[in-house]
């Protein structure tokens, strides 16, 4: 199959689902690449982190079979399947961020619930052990957490001796 993706947000900071989703097709022998408007594809999957009031949406391709839309700028309720959750990201999609740096979270979920903030509707009111390091770290230089408050999770300690 033929993937093709869409970083709708633009590509100022890689986008971790894409780089998880693109891992996975690969690991099925698809042909991944980001959209081209000129080929045809069997799926576009288009990610979007912020919704309107930060990032303008795209017109959906009219080149693919199928297009799948997800991340928070979609809605909510939309989440990677378990394969693609838990598989080394494809770090080769955003060279210029990921040369020499890992993107990943150890916990998902908040018991805060501060009013700009819809962690815990998307993820939980709790914070959550999700993944080891090793998921999604082969021994870059540096690391980037993505999570969003891993002190409040009941496996901090064991998450941060990881680290």
């Amino acid at each position: 199959m033929r993937i093709g993706l869409i970083d709708v947000d633009g590509h100022n900071f890689p986008n971790l689902a894409l780089m998880k989703i693109s891992a996975w097709h690969k690991a099925q022998m698809d042909a991944v690449e980001w959209w081209d408007g000129f080929k045809e594809y069997d799926i576009v999957y288009m990610a979007k982190v912020f919704d309107e009031t930060y990032s303008p949406d795209m017109p959906e391709p009219f080149n693919a079979k199928k297009i799948v839309k997800g991340g928070t700028g979609y809605g909510l309720c939309n989440k990677l399947h378990c394969e693609a959750e838990h598989i080394y990201p494809d770090y080769a999609l955003y060279p210029q961020y990921c040369s020499d740096t890992a993107y990943g979270f150890l916990s998902r979920g908040c018991p805060r619930r501060c009013s700009f903030c819809i962690v815990p509707e998307k993820e939980g009111p709790r914070s959550v052990k999700v993944a080891d390091v090793s998921e999604w770290w082969h021994g870059q230089h540096s690391i980037v957490l993505l999570d969003p408050n891993i002190l409040a999770c009941a496996d901090c300690v064991e998450l941060l001796n990881q680290l």
